[in-house]
C-alpha cells in the first residue's frame, strides 16, 4: 500500500541554521539542496528563511555579503525571506547587536500555515528550545507532524526541541557532504 506524498515546509532560523552548519562541519552549503534533500519524495511547498539583515552603514562588507546572500536565495522556488531586525545595544562601553522579531515570525508562520493547512509535515530547522511551545501546540491542536532537524553536537541540539517534536532528524557529516557547496 503506497501512501501519497505529504504536503511539506520547511522553517529554517537562518542565523541559528548559518551558525550550526559552520561551527559543526566549518562549510556553506546549497540551501535548495539541503531542504530537497531533507524533503525527499514529499513535496516541498514552501522553505520559510527567517533572518535579521545587517545594518547598511554599521557593517558595510557584511551587508554587500548578506545582499548577495539574499539574492541567491531569492533564485530558489518556493522560498520566502522574512525579515525580523537587529537592534543596536551598548554595555561598557562596546557596541552589539541583538536579533528581535524573527523567532516570533517563524513560530506564526508555523501557527498560521497550519490554520491555512499548507503542511502535512514542517521541518523546523533550529536548535533553539524557545520554539517547543510552538511545536508541541501545533501538534495537539493541528494534529500536524513536526520534525525538529539537530544540527550540531549534544550540547547545541534542543533537549527540549527533541522531546516535543513528532521526531529528530540529526544532520550528519554523510548528509552535508552531499548538499555543500
Amino acid at each position: 500500500m503506497s501512501t501519497s506524498p505529504k504536503k511539506v515546509v520547511v522553517y529554517i532560523d537562518g542565523s541559528n541554521f548559518y551558525f550550526s552548519i559552520k561551527k559543526t562541519f566549518n562549510c556553506k552549503v546549497d540551501i535548495e539542496k539541503f531542504c530537497k534533500e531533507l524533503v525527499g519524495n514529499d513535496n516541498l511547498t514552501k522553505i520559510s528563511y527567517h533572518i535579521a539583515p545587517v545594518e547598511q552603514f554599521g557593517n558595510p562588507a557584511m551587508y554587500i555579503e548578506q545582499q548577495k546572500f539574499f539574492d541567491k536565495l531569492k533564485q530558489i522556488d518556493k522560498l520566502q525571506i522574512t525579515l525580523g531586525r537587529l537592534e543596536k545595544h551598548k554595555k561598557d562601553g562596546k557596541t552589539f547587536y541583538i536579533e528581535k522579531a524573527t523567532d516570533i515570525n517563524l513560530a506564526l508562520d508555523i501557527i498560521l500555515d497550519a490554520l491555512d493547512n499548507k503542511y502535512d509535515k514542517a521541518l523546523l530547522i533550529s536548535n533553539d528550545g524557545d520554539f517547543s511551545g510552538v511545536v508541541s501546540s501545533t501538534i495537539k491542536r493541528f494534529n500536524k507532524e513536526i520534525s525538529y532537524v539537530a544540527i550540531g553536537n549534544r550540547k547545541a541540539i534542543s533537549y527540549h526541541l527533541k522531546k516535543v517534536a513528532s521526531s529528530t532528524f540529526k544532520i550528519d557529516k554523510i548528509f552535508i557532504d552531499r548538499v555543500k557547496l
